[in-house]
């Protein structure tokens, strides 16, 4: 158990910390941080509901993790939070995706800056689209849906970047290591009290790992290299004293192979948004928004033969092209009531319209046919909160939202010309939650909500097919809805007084009604299907000591029990643990130096066995992965960094696709020089 003595950081793990000054020896201040993302509007964090985790930007950068692209490794440090096991830089687009809370993959909602980067089409997120000047990450797990609708129903992750302002500020990034790792980035923002502009390019590359393990490959198995280039920028305008606008734009382009010749992916993805903020003075704040992204997905797939375990040779199977648009919008109002109440209102709208083009080849490789898949999805929603502190010690937060959404104008034509007109699908739901804080103590502070949420289904769950290793993957036009009912309760103590010593206690409940899985159907073929009810029982546990100013460890402990209670068209699922969810997660951390001289991060987690699939019979995960980072400042502008994933080069199944397995990312070391004035 060597490792449980490792690990780094998590920094507030469990714990939302008090505001700090960066580096570890900083004096603690007894100001408290803010969070945004719980209630839409800044408050306090012992205001906050729920039990959010906040990590800064000290924080990110003490970790190998601090590039934007890998948000999702650095979510792994935070527990409840279990997003794919194989990282985005390997994985293939339509696998990054996410759990938390042991509700399974798909049920929670990203914001970068406040736009959704689940992808509107297929509900995947796109993390190299996150630029790498990321100023703080909030974590809200949770039934989130009373606010943020659809997207949110097992809570949302909140990207924030930094945004223009005042003076000037540049940072350029190298990094490069094994596997032919090689990052280049640029930042840079400048502004005045008036009009600030930030702008932010970087390149990626590398020529990944076999992912099929050694007992498995054969002559068509090569590394799944990846390449990817991304733009963003930001233009804040401050058109008087109370009003500002800002547009932003981003850039993204890809291209990978996914371990075969044949087996290849490449992504434009481009997007702009338009923001809007004034303040009413007595009256309030108000702030609106509105997005677009329009994306061009190409995905070809090949077919190992004969037979498939052999892995001798490979012919084409299908090219995919996906082109899909997303638009959107939102509008809230926050009001100051009385110096103890206020009230956030607002509304907001998406728009997503895609499809899939596929040209299909039978096992010669000739092709068979042109199939075509895809439709529209509109929705819309308005949403109330009223934040009440009647007294210091309780915070009351009730909030309701009411959800419209809409399938729409949906076409499928299959190989042979045949066509189908699905029918247009209209739902809708009320998402109420109730969220208290009582401080019992000027240590101890207790909490307790309850919730209701649903999730809709997506285009792509609805229409799209797809194949990966010679297993075949059907959608389902009759999907209905998801709706969760679930409830939480906290307990948050300063066991020292001085916040040298942090416990927080997180234990929750859920059930998911027509929860929507991939049900195997055949060696070869899964279909998604809603389950009759699934459900969850776990909690998180999170310590936080700083024993001495140049010295911080966290622990971080989370259990999920999820299992199928009711599938009245399959029984033989009940009792079966979803897939993707482990039940044990432990996360561990020490960070020792100080960041302006020299800086060592120990990352240690563990996360037990998970299924692959619905039958679980695809054991995957149950490992110990180490990581760390040492860092080193010389003079004003420059620090040096040191930075090694998968420490002890430990292998493990990261997921199952049919018979073949694929292994989890590999020893990595990567050595570079940050440039920042």
């Amino acid at each position: 158990m060597a490792f449980l003595l490792l690990g780094a950081w998590c920094g507030a793990l469990a714990i939302t910390a008090p505001t700090q000054a960066a580096g570890p020896d900083a004096p603690v201040s007894e100001l408290e941080e803010v969070v945004v993302t719980a209630t839409r509007t800044p408050v306090p964090a012992s205001q906050a509901p729920g039990s959010p985790t906040l990590l800064t930007r000290e924080q990110i950068d003490a970790t190998p993790f601090r590039g934007g692209p890998q948000i999702d490794d650095l979510l792994r440090t935070v527990p409840g939070v279990q997003p794919s096991l194989l990282s985005s830089r390997y994985n293939h687009p339509t696998a990054q995706l996410f759990s938390l809370r042991g509700l399974g993959n798909r049920r929670g909602l990203v914001l970068l800056d406040g736009v959704p980067l689940n992808d509107g089409f297929g509900g995947w997120i796109n993390w190299g689209r996150v630029p790498d000047n990321v100023e703080r990450v909030e974590v809200v797990p949770g039934g989130s849906s009373n606010l943020y609708g659809t997207w949110a129903m097992g809570g949302v992750v909140q990207i924030l970047t930094e945004q223009p302002a005042p003076g000037e500020h540049v940072r350029a990034e190298s990094r490069a290591g094994n596997l032919n790792t090689y990052t280049e980035s640029l930042s840079g923002r400048y502004g005045t009290d008036r009009i600030g502009l930030s702008l932010g390019y970087r390149w990626f590359h590398t020529n990944g790992f076999i992912t099929v393990p050694a007992y498995q490959r054969g002559p068509v198995d090569r590394t799944d290299d990846s390449r990817h280039e991304n733009f963003a920028g930001t233009l804040r305008i401050a058109s008087d004293a109370s009003t500002t606008i800002t547009v932003g734009g981003n850039l993204f382009r890809e291209d990978r192979t996914f371990g075969t010749a044949l087996s290849v992916a490449a992504r434009t993805i481009g997007s702009v948004t338009l923001g809007l903020e004034h303040e009413l003075g007595a009256s309030g704040h108000w702030e609106a928004k509105l997005f677009a992204q329009w994306q061009t997905f190409r995905n070809q797939t090949g077919q190992i033969l004969p037979p498939q375990a052999a892995r001798l040779s490979e012919v084409l199977d299908r090219i995919q092209v996906i082109p899909s648009d997303d638009y959107g919008g939102l509008w809230q109002w926050t009001i100051p009531v009385t110096p103890r109440n206020r009230v956030v209102v607002g509304t907001d709208a998406r728009a997503i319209l895609g499809q899939s083009e596929d040209q299909v080849f039978d096992t010669s490789g000739a092709p068979v046919g042109r199939s075509l898949a895809g439709g529209k999805q509109v929705g819309w929603g308005l949403f109330g909160e009223w934040i009440s502190t009647p007294t210091d010690r309780w915070t009351i937060v009730p909030s309701v939202r009411w959800d419209w959404w809409k399938n729409f104008d949906a076409r499928i034509e299959s190989e042979s010309g045949t066509v189908r007109v699905p029918r247009d699908n209209v739902e809708s739901a009320l998402s109420p939650k109730l969220a208290m804080q009582y401080q019992l103590t000027d240590r101890v502070r207790v909490g307790a909500s309850a919730y209701q949420a649903f999730r809709a289904p997506t285009l792509n769950e609805l229409y799209r097919s797809f194949s990966s290793g010679g297993f075949t993957f059907l959608p389902n036009e009759n999907l209905t809805p998801e709706r969760l009912t679930g409830g939480e309760a906290t307990v948050e103590s300063n066991l020292l007084g001085d916040r040298r010593l942090t416990l927080r206690l997180t234990g929750h409940y859920d059930t998911v009604k027509d929860q929507i899985i991939f049900v195997t159907l055949s060696p070869t073929t899964a279909q998604r299907q809603n389950v009759g009810r699934t459900r969850t029982i776990g909690g998180e546990a999170g310590l936080t000591a700083r024993p001495w100013e140049q010295v911080s460890i966290t622990a971080g402990y989370a259990y999920a029990d999820s299992v199928v209670t009711s599938f009245p068209g399959n029984p033989t699922r009940e009792g079966l643990r979803l897939p993707a969810v482990s039940r044990h997660q432990v996360t561990l951390a020490l960070t020792l130096g100080h960041p302006d001289r020299v800086q060592v991060t120990l990352l240690g987690r563990y996360l037990s066995r998970q299924f692959a699939d619905d039958l679980n019979t695809q054991p995957v995960a149950d490992f110990v992965v180490l990581d760390a980072s040492i860092q080193k400042k010389l003079g004003r502008f420059v620090r040096l960094f040191l930075d090694v994933e998968n420490l002890t080069d430990r292998q493990y199944i990261a997921t199952q696709t049919g018979a073949i397995k694929t292994l989890g990312a590999p020893f990595l070391v990567l050595a570079g020089l940050s440039l920042e004035y």
